[in-house]
């Protein structure tokens, strides 16, 4: 017990096919009149964008440029938007890079300033950061029901981040109908962001049992599921399983992360995609983790439908084979070039202050020979 310490901030969920169209009603008895839609040119071209901003009316002001990573130039292009149309709140529509530069442009929006601000410095965000709803259109990241938001200063730099209680959403719309238009590709590697959160969130050290309860649901759903959502896009009720498994690792890692968001975010200076990089990462750690933690790895397995003595690490693998993700950074398209400063880089890196157990530089070097 001496451990149990923790907070979790949750937003009102609203979850079902067709939901979307209860976001006017639902941001009304919030008090929000004059909203900013934030989303991405992808959806633009899938309708979405058009859908949601005629739900809002014409109060609603559109900003649908953000990149496909997170970048500061983004967030700021948001925050001019914003200011343009006098909104009162944020909504967020489509997956992490959204979400998150949602979330940074209601703290800018509010408080003033530019990303650098905040970034790396979470107790800057206060309560005057202006209130976001997100409605995803990925099922992975979990950015609709965490604390976080991670941007990259620019495009070919790592991310930085925030955690602040105040970054949670108001409001988290999880509409499964959203996701059908999700590409193969991008459904394998989102699903797999999601398992990686659950994993790592379980693996994270102190005792929170809501987050590792939600942690091994998410687990087990995005197990049984992915697979199901990659090669039948249309099938609704795959759809809805990864948008919960998604919104329960975004609960989970409010307890923390560990050495696979070490990896990933170390390797993230070459555009890759966030959730690929994470699998990988996930990939690597878990011989160590099973030698360091082999409860909670056999409590992995078990949510997993596998023996509580099985191989984690190789049955990932193979899923992640099946569906024709990189089991290698080289595969992913990393261009590695001093693993031994990649390896201080993962070893300095903040998420090891909650991993369940921290890795020296030695063992990240040899984690990372394992996805080279």
């Amino acid at each position: 017990m001496a451990e149990m310490d923790f907070a979790l901030s949750f937003p009102r969920i609203v979850f079902g096919p067709g939901s979307v169209s209860r976001l006017p009603d639902e941001l009304a008895a919030l008090g929000i009149r004059r909203p900013l839609l934030v989303s991405d040119p992808g959806l633009v071209r899938l309708g979405h964008v058009d859908r949601v901003a005629g739900l809002l009316g014409p109060q609603c002001t559109v900003f649908a440029e953000t990149p496909e990573n997170p970048t500061s130039a983004g967030v700021m292009a948001a925050v001019a938007r914003y200011r343009e149309g006098q909104c009162d709140a944020v909504v967020a529509l489509g997956g992490g890079s959204a979400i998150d530069t949602a979330k940074l442009t209601a703290v800018i929006a509010g408080q003033g300033g530019e990303p650098a601000t905040y970034l790396g410095h979470p107790e800057r965000v206060e309560m005057a950061a202006r209130p976001v709803a997100v409605v995803p259109t990925t099922a992975g990241t979990g950015s609709d029901s965490s604390p976080d938001a991670g941007i990259h200063p620019d495009a070919q730099s790592v991310s930085a981040g925030i955690t602040s209680r105040f970054a949670v959403p108001r409001l988290a719309l999880c509409d499964p109908e959203l996701t059908v238009t999700l590409p193969a590709s991008l459904t394998a590697a989102t699903g797999l962001d999601a398992i990686s959160h659950c994993v790592e969130g379980y693996l994270a050290k102190g005792d929170n049992p809501l987050a590792d309860t939600l942690a091994l649901d998410g687990l087990a759903r995005a197990w049984r599921w992915v697979e199901v959502a990659t090669s039948d896009g249309q099938n609704i009720e795959a759809r809805g399983q990864m948008l919960l498994a998604a919104w329960e690792g975004g609960i989970a890692i409010a307890k923390g992360l560990g050495p696979a968001h070490a990896i990933a975010i170390s390797c993230g200076d070459q555009g890759l995609h966030h959730g690929r990089l994470s699998a990988l990462g996930v990939l690597a750690m878990l011989g160590l983790m099973r030698e360091k933690l082999p409860e909670r790895v056999a409590a992995l397995n078990r949510a997993a439908g596998l023996s509580p003595s099985a191989d984690f690490g190789a049955a990932l693998k193979a899923l992640m084979q099946r569906l024709s993700l990189p089991v290698t950074l080289a595969q992913a398209g990393y261009r590695m070039g001093d693993m031994g400063a990649l390896a201080h880089a993962c070893a300095a890196s903040h998420f090891n202050v909650t991993a369940g157990y921290r890795p020296s530089v030695a063992e990240y070097r040899m984690m990372l020979e394992v996805i080279r």
